[in-house]
């Protein structure tokens, strides 16, 4: 091998250490963006093709290149946040976001609302996600907006109720102009009219036969419109069960009422609640539960994230809504996603396709809330690989220096 080969050799090497110190650099510059993920160069030798012998024998070495910039994918520290809005994917995936350049992805997930109510990144960007209440979703992806901010007033129309209905009371026949006197039980129930105003309803439990009960709606005359004097019975149901005490069979009960100054509505009474329904036992009438619909009109005094990723308002009549859930991002190869700048990465031929979908799902994060996934990069490692780089620099310059003597040396001759 000539002078001049000896010499290509060192400075395409030095080159490649050049680069190496490049990405050590760039690591250690960025140990503390968010979310960003160090890199590593990986190395191969380079032989002399022209002296490769036909059985292997007779190979010289000529330096080395690096193949590729290898990607450490390994999660950051999630550090604790006191921001609703910052989020980290504990596990697989990026966020999406809408760029001006297409879609992109990120682990930086430093957000906030912009002006127009839009969650974005630091730099603006639009976070993509699921827009729709709990279970009512849209199936794609559009990016994330608070609404304006207000509740409207919503009636009652169902209420369930799960209790336990004493088989030793007697058996009556109720009387709505004496109903305390020909009931078994009674119960007060609130409810909401039209405006969102709570208004009182009682429920009157009679046993009319063994195993068998009616419930009456009862409201105050009043409170109706048009009001009258007494009691009005609203509507009533039958209930039936059998020697064991079990409901095998509920009629419901549907009550058509118009309170003062509001709108008719219509409201629904069932003997089973949250799937539980009432029983008949040798024990005393008690009510487990009660739950009722509608909502007063109300405002927002919050908001937040869930692990799911769940945006969700909180009102101060204390309802909460959620207005929809993040997008997370997997790719099939996330080694080959192209770096553009900005905590951003978009996909390629080699990374594959995007499959977004919800966090926790087929294999994806679960979204932290108030965290910020920090830089993966080791301080330490980086200074150690910068210094032992900066090592084989030096020893190259040297060996440089050494053939470039002999050059001199050979030049000199006569």
């Amino acid at each position: 091998m000539s002078l001049f080969q000896n010499l290509n050799i060192t400075a395409n090497t030095s080159k490649q250490l050049g680069r190496k110190l490049e990405m050590v650099g760039d690591n250690i510059n960025n140990a503390g963006t968010n979310g960003f993920k160090g890199s590593r160069a990986e190395f191969s030798e380079m032989l002399n093709t022209a002296s490769m012998g036909a059985d292997g024998g007779d190979q010289v070495g000529a330096g080395a290149i690096i193949d590729a910039s290898k990607r450490d994918l390994s999660q950051g520290t999630l550090a604790h946040s006191n921001s609703a809005t910052d989020l980290a994917i504990d596990g697989t995936g990026l966020f999406a976001v809408n760029t001006p350049f297409g879609q992109a992805y990120t682990r930086d997930g430093s957000f906030r609302f912009d002006k127009d109510g839009y969650l974005v990144t630091s730099d603006g960007h639009k976070v993509l996600g699921y827009n729709g209440e709990e279970g009512q979703e849209s199936n794609t992806v559009s990016p994330l907006q608070l609404s304006n901010g207000s509740m409207n007033a919503s009636a009652t129309s169902n209420v369930s109720m799960t209790m336990n209905l004493d088989a030793r009371e007697d058996i009556k026949v109720f009387d709505i102009q004496n109903p305390r006197e020909t009931s078994s039980f009674e119960r007060s129930i609130t409810v909401l009219d039209s405006k969102g105003e709570q208004q009182s309803l009682t429920m009157y439990f009679t046993k009319t036969a063994q195993g068998v009960w009616s419930y009456n709606a009862v409201g105050k005359g009043e409170d109706l419109d048009p009001a009258v004097e007494g009691d009005v019975l609203l509507g009533t149901g039958t209930a039936s069960f059998d020697n064991k005490g079990v409901l095998v069979n509920d009629s419901g009960l549907s009550a058509n009422v118009t309170f003062k100054e509001n709108d008719e509505q219509a409201i629904n009474f069932s003997l089973t609640d949250k799937g539980v329904a009432t029983t008949q036992f040798g024990t005393d009438t008690s009510v487990s539960s009660s739950t009722r619909n509608g909502n007063e009109a109300g405002s927002v005094v919050g908001l937040g994230f869930d692990k799911g990723g769940s945006l969700t308002l909180r009102y101060d009549n204390g309802k909460s809504v959620q207005l929809g859930k993040i997008a997370v991002a997997k790719f099939t190869n996330e080694q080959g996603l192209r770096r553009v700048g900005q905590n951003l990465f978009v996909g390629n031929q080699t990374s594959g396709q995007v499959s977004l979908g919800k966090s926790g799902e087929q294999g994806r994060g679960d979204i932290r809330t108030n965290a910020i996934e920090q830089s993966n990069v080791d301080i330490t490692n980086n200074f150690v690989d910068m210094m032992k780089t900066q090592k084989s620099f030096s020893a190259n310059s040297e060996a440089m220096s050494a053939i470039d003597g002999l050059l001199k040396n050979v030049i000199a001759l006569r």
